[in-house]
């Protein structure tokens, strides 16, 4: 009952502008903590929401947020374009109270203008879901199998390996001895799509949206190689005799010596980066004869302008913040957060003069809905359309 008083206390300061800084760097700590306060929360901000409110002080609010993002430690002053998002895997903006670090007052104007005056008619805007689990399998002999439009089941067999549809995943079981010519399957994601497959070894690999993986139907030979184009991650079975090899876009081979790493390797990104997190792997060039960059848990190696950087402590979460259903915005600018929504939400991102130098904090989950995606990011001052045939149109 006393923190539901202060609750009441904070979000009445909070409506009639008349906050502290610590006030609101406290309310933000109340939300942050307990993501439960959130329904209260938006009903106490709905019953405020005919109070007449003083004029919206945009320079007292600047001053403020710039004091509240010093208090979290932040280098960057709200002078310039830093946004920390909470997210708290709820919908609107309620789900975002205290979206942005600096920028609490923002909350009630933008509720307000969202609601319609009483007896309005509205027109529902067009909107896109997030993702969902599918991906198309492509055979040995050039037929396609849509994988999300089947159920449980044996797809088929290739050779000696049985190709299983079971929970949302692919599974190839090899069985008896191989005479034949090695075969090779691709499984491709599309954007909107995620997958999870088996390979024959027992290695399970993850598929981020927009990702292409061809494996053979059964591993011979010395090596076990597959190849990579998107984003995946990797818990490789460990066989000595025979080691797991990754050839990525055609530029890197990832040799691994142990178990599980995440590789982006997307065409529309500048860079190539492999993040490990378990075990150990070994990352070289593939068309030059360059030293390998042998990495240990939590490091990270990039290929940029033609060469491999290493990173000694990476942002793991943030590398595989996908495969635990949420986006990581830790430093991501606002193109390569709109790539992101691009391949999720299945979008043709356009862009309407000049695209804001803006840089995003913080972590929200893949399940919401785009447009409540969208009503978080308008509050860093970015505008969006989005228009029929998922077209999101990025202006000033």
């Amino acid at each position: 009952m006393e923190q539901n008083t202060r609750l009441q206390y904070l979000l009445d300061r909070l409506v009639q502008r008349t906050a502290t800084t610590e006030e609101l760097l406290e309310l933000t700590t109340l939300v942050e903590q307990d993501s439960d306060t959130i329904s209260e929360v938006e009903s106490l901000l709905e019953a405020s929401e005919e109070s007449a409110l003083p004029p919206y002080d945009h320079p007292h609010w600047m001053s403020v947020a710039d004091k509240i993002l010093q208090a979290d430690k932040l280098s960057e002053p709200v002078s310039k374009p830093v946004y920390r998002i909470h997210f708290l895997h709820k919908w609107g903006w309620a789900a975002a109270v205290v979206l942005m670090l600096g920028t609490a007052a923002y909350l009630l104007n933008h509720y307000q203008q969202q609601k319609p005056p009483s007896g309005m008619a509205t027109r529902a805007a067009p909107d896109a879901t997030p993702g969902s689990n599918g991906a198309i399998l492509t055979l040995a002999d050039g037929s396609k199998v849509v994988l999300d439009s089947m159920g449980n089941g044996e797809i088929t067999t290739q050779g000696n390996t049985r190709v299983v549809l079971k929970d949302n995943g692919l599974q190839y079981t090899p069985g008896g001895n191989r005479t034949e010519a090695t075969a090779y399957n691709t499984i491709t994601t599309p954007n909107g799509k995620q997958f999870k497959v088996a390979l024959p070894d027992g290695t399970r690999v993850w598929l981020n949206a927009g990702s292409v993986l061809q494996f053979p139907v059964a591993f011979s030979g010395k090596e076990r190689l597959v190849e990579l184009t998107g984003e995946a991650y990797f818990e490789v079975a460990q066989q000595a005799a025979q080691p797991f090899k990754l050839k990525v876009r055609k530029q890197l081979e990832v040799a691994v010596l142990g178990t599980g790493f995440n590789v982006n390797a997307y065409t529309n990104e500048q860079n190539i980066a492999t993040t490990l997190i378990e075990g150990a792997v070994r990352v070289s060039l593939t068309h030059e004869a360059s030293q390998p960059v042998i990495l240990k848990p939590g490091q990270q190696v990039r290929w940029e302008n033609q060469q491999l950087k290493m990173i000694p402590d990476a942002n793991v979460e943030r590398a595989i913040a996908w495969k635990n259903g949420l986006f990581n915005f830790e430093g991501v600018g606002l193109r390569e957060m709109m790539r992101q929504l691009e391949r999720w939400y299945n979008l043709e991102v356009v862009y309407e003069g000049n695209v804001p130098d803006v840089h995003f904090f913080g972590e929200m989950s893949r399940s919401l809905k785009l447009s409540d995606v969208l009503a978080g990011l308008e509050s860093a001052e970015v505008h969006f359309r989005l228009e029929e045939g998922r077209r999101l149109i990025v202006m000033p």
